[in-house]
């Protein structure tokens, strides 16, 4: 699952219902959204692109045997769009609607032919997709948040459109989280994922952390996906030290005799990223963000099955794979352009 950060958009639905909906959530006698004090600005629009840099892969298949490649460089260029749809004093739902455009360009590659590798190499994998957010209180501090995602994700390939399943793009995740809203400057949940974040689609349990301390310093967790250390340098700079698992799966297709028999296959990814990232206000409305740090590979295999609900897939998942393959890790950068809510143009027409 990224394309898009489920708890950046929770923050984004807390602080656009702070905007909008003050003087309401004041008359409460109980605070019980989860946004807390201290945050980092929050995306509305969002442009970036993130790079991969050079890194080598090793593949074993029983039908094509071993190969090795080295990928020059893999990019991803993301657009995405946060936005209220309904908030009043107990319930607040929002949405997102994003689109990426992912490569992988090979080293090369005209004296390689492994299947794999010619089959990616400079394919434009796409995924375009939203997601909507629902958060509403419980009882006293007590609120539910959920989440829906569906993207449709792969090579969208023209000339074998019309011989797969409509639903073969299809990627569905969800995440309820039942939480707790400690005091302004800490809240935290627990609730059941199901999503891609391991490349493959599982069911597993989530626990999510915001805690904001000693003024400038903050953590924010939604394990075992993510964990953020931030600090805030000045008013329009927050630094963060960040652990993330991202993986994802793409629906593509492979030109070649041997596997006439699957119409698609997929491939599933997965990276645990460590990095450190800037976030500098231009404006108190535009941002620029830049991160860079390590990446190490967990996954990245081809399969011809849809798994279903699973709480421990690795022995399934090795079953169905026609390519497993071993990455290398490698240093990877990635450069974000965003807006914000602006407190002196909300100010100007009477909202803040």
């Amino acid at each position: 699952m990224n394309k898009y950060i489920f708890f950046l958009n929770l923050l984004f639905c807390s602080s656009i219902a702070s905007v909008f909906g003050q003087d309401t959530l004041n008359s409460l006698k109980y605070d019980w959204n989860p946004g807390i004090e201290g945050t980092g600005p929050v995306r509305g629009l969002e442009v970036s692109c993130h790079v991969n840099t050079n890194y080598k892969v090793n593949s074993n298949s029983d039908l094509y045997g071993k190969g090795k490649g080295e990928i020059d460089n893999n990019r991803v260029f993301e657009t995405k769009l946060r936005f209220p749809i309904f908030l009043n004093q107990k319930l607040k739902i929002a949405g997102s609607f994003d689109y990426s455009d992912e490569e992988f360009h090979f080293d090369d590659i005209s004296d390689n032919n492994y299947p794999l590798y010619k089959s990616l190499n400079e394919k434009n994998l796409k995924s375009i997709g939203g997601s909507i957010y629902l958060m509403t209180q419980l009882k006293r501090n007590m609120f539910f948040l959920f989440r829906f995602n569906a993207k449709l994700k792969g090579d969208y390939w023209k000339e074998h459109i019309g011989d797969v399943n409509k639903y073969t793009f299809l990627k569905m995740e969800m995440s309820p989280v039942i939480g707790w809203k400690v005091n302004s400057k800490k809240s935290w949940g627990i609730g059941m994922a199901y999503s891609y974040t391991f490349g493959d689609p599982l069911l597993f349990p989530i626990f999510v952390y915001n805690h904001s301390f000693a003024d400038k310093w903050g953590v924010e967790a939604f394990l075992p996906a993510r964990i953020k250390l931030r600090y805030q340098a000045s008013k329009l700079c927050f630094i963060n030290a960040k652990a993330r698992l991202q993986g994802g799966s793409y629906s593509i297709h492979f030109d070649d005799p041997e596997l006439n028999d699957f119409k698609t296959l997929e491939l599933r990814r997965a990276d645990v990223n460590f990095s450190v990232e800037i976030e500098k206000g231009i404006t108190d409305w535009l941002w620029a963000s830049f991160e860079s740090g390590y990446r190490t590979n967990i996954n990245f295999d081809v399969t011809n099955k849809n798994h279903a609900f699973s709480l421990s897939g690795s022995e399934l998942i090795n079953k169905n794979s026609i390519i497993d393959s071993s990455v290398k890790g490698g240093v990877f950068y990635n450069i974000s352009v965003f807006l914000v809510p602006s407190k002196t143009i909300l100010k100007k027409i009477g909202l803040k």
